[in-house]
């Protein structure tokens, strides 16, 4: 029986990518909190390095274990620290100086002294962890619980690791970190077991490279995160599914029953349409898509389309998926289609006039929708009409722009030229893409229009379910109770979103349905 859960931080718990704590991995840790395990860290970072990450974060934590075992700290409280042998930490450092190789270590007190160039630090970008708390002098005489050295070069490893054959030495290329003997990871699992009286078979410990093997080994149940190193998901019990970005380990936690899935009581469904409900791969709805919107339909709740595409652009979707829709939201919320008519937004005439100028003047191609419910290119684009019709099934018209009032435009240009257009249509919502641009009326995105929507029901935002895989759903997955993405979804809607799901083509959108309860 599992009593306590211990993490390494790093591209673990904390993620490098996104430069935070995923929020489903927050999430996992407040869900294991409330089932009342302990939590802990178990990390090579020092004191000095703790001190980036938010306060709340770290206050969710039980226990940290630092220097890679080497110090135990319990609410605050130094509960234990092991240091280096006197005689041994001098001479790493006479060796490291004699040799011109850089190095840090922390005291027993966790303060950091730094020897060296200083450029060797801020390249490894060691000091913004530290957040500049750190103090330059060579080592003298203190104890010391770790030694960080930096860029040695291949043949003087092996001389180093001479130095003390007993002494553990994490290693990251040529830099490491150096404990005292049979200080390492383990130790620190032995030492959480320590304070809250368990044994290692009452610990989960989660992990994602080299130095964390023998932490999972040791423990009860071993997990590794989806990009953990080869060596590291060998000797794991699990290895999650998904990235941490992801929610790869709230699942994991799911999936070996140490917290429950959340229960969600939904009355709305809102869809975005291309590669979300609808299959570019084969220009078709899955069987198992139709049968999801048909068996929801059936229970009784509001379903909602939400999509870019203007009313022109919905040619190639079939009129028994529409029928199914009790809304439309279309140019992303700018021009709303209900069974009791249209409801229409406009950019401001002055704004649509100037950012068009732009356009003409920098030759920029566009596609500008109007209130006739059609959308016209501003030029004869053989490459631009070919995507529509690949799309879409449709060409819009190619016309010239002649003061019509502007729903929505969709523009083709990236880079500078696409910021200094985003910085004229200042007040409108602009969405970045992929290959190109969108433009609609001030406050009129996805997320907004589907509670604008939900609310003309009577349906609050924890009772909306939304799918989405573009850039363009962000707003509208996180406005929902419950916002999935699609497994084949653009990168920053993933990470976005409550829970993501496999891909379209592998039948994402009804698995989720019914991991969740709502099919059966």
């Amino acid at each position: 029986m599992i009593k306590g859960i211990l993490f390494d931080i790093d591209d673990t718990l904390f993620s490098h990518e996104i430069d935070q704590v995923p929020k489903q991995t927050l999430k996992a840790l407040d869900k294991l909190k409330e089932k009342g395990y302990k939590l802990g860290v178990c990390t090579s970072r020092i004191a000095a390095e703790m001190g980036r990450f938010p306060r709340d974060f770290l206050d969710r934590f039980d226990c940290k274990i630092i220097g890679t075992g080497a110090t135990t700290i319990v609410e605050g409280d130094y509960f234990k620290s092991y240091t280096i042998d006197l005689d041994k930490a001098k001479a790493y450092t006479k060796y490291f100086e004699a040799h011109n190789i850089s190095y840090h270590y922390a005291d027993v007190n966790g303060d950091v002294y730094y020897w060296g160039d200083l450029n060797e630090v801020n390249n490894g970008h060691w000091l913004s962890y530290a957040s500049g708390n750190v103090k330059f002098k060579p080592y003298e005489d203190e104890e010391v619980t770790n030694l960080f050295y930096y860029h040695a070069k291949e043949e003087e490893v092996p001389e180093i690791a001479a130095i003390d054959e007993g002494a553990l030495i994490s290693s990251w290329g040529t830099s490491g970190n150096i404990c005292a003997p049979l200080v390492d990871k383990s130790f620190g699992l032995l030492k959480f077991c320590q304070v809250f009286s368990f044994t290692t078979d009452e610990v989960c410990a989660c992990g994602d490279g080299g130095n964390d093997d023998v932490m999972l080994q040791m423990a009860g149940i071993g997990i590794a995160v989806s990009d953990a190193k080869e060596n590291t998901k060998a000797v794991a019990d699990y290895i999650c599914k998904k990235s941490i970005e992801e929610g790869g380990l709230y699942d994991a936690f799911v999936d070996l029953g140490l917290v429950e899935e959340d229960h969600y009581e939904m009355k709305m469904f809102c869809f975005d349409n291309d590669s979300t409900l609808l299959d570019h791969g084969n220009h078709k709805f899955h069987e198992s898509t139709i049968k999801a919107l048909e068996t929801l339909k059936e229970k009784g709740y509001v379903l909602a389309m939400n999509t870019s595409r203007s009313y022109e652009e919905l040619y190639n979707i079939p009129k028994h998926i529409l029928d199914l829709m009790d809304v439309l939201i279309l140019l992303n919320g700018a021009y709303i289609v209900k069974k009791d008519g249209v409801e229409v937004s406009y950019i401001d005439d002055a704004i649509a006039k100037q950012i068009i100028a732009f356009f003409d003047e920098n030759d920029v191609h566009y596609r500008y929708c109007t209130d006739d419910g059609k959308g016209y290119l501003s030029v004869d684009d053989k490459e631009r009409a070919a995507l529509f019709d690949r799309l879409y099934g449709i060409i819009p018209a190619v016309k010239k722009y002649e003061g019509e009032r502007v729903i929505q435009l969709l523009y083709y240009a990236q880079g500078d030229l696409r910021e200094k257009i985003i910085e004229i249509a200042k007040g409108c919502e602009c969405d970045r893409l992929a290959i190109a641009g969108e433009i609609s009326p001030p406050h009129k995105n996805k997320g907004e229009a589907m509670l604008e929507v939900a609310k003309s029901f009577g349906i609050k935002p924890q009772e909306i379910c939304a799918f989405g895989d573009g850039g363009n759903d962000i707003e509208m997955l996180q406005f929902a109770g419950l916002g999935i993405a699609m497994g084949n979804g653009a990168k920053e809607c993933r990470y976005a979103a409550d829970y993501v799901t496999d891909r379209i083509d592998e039948d994402g959108l009804y698995k989720a349905l019914v991991h969740f309860g709502f099919l059966e």
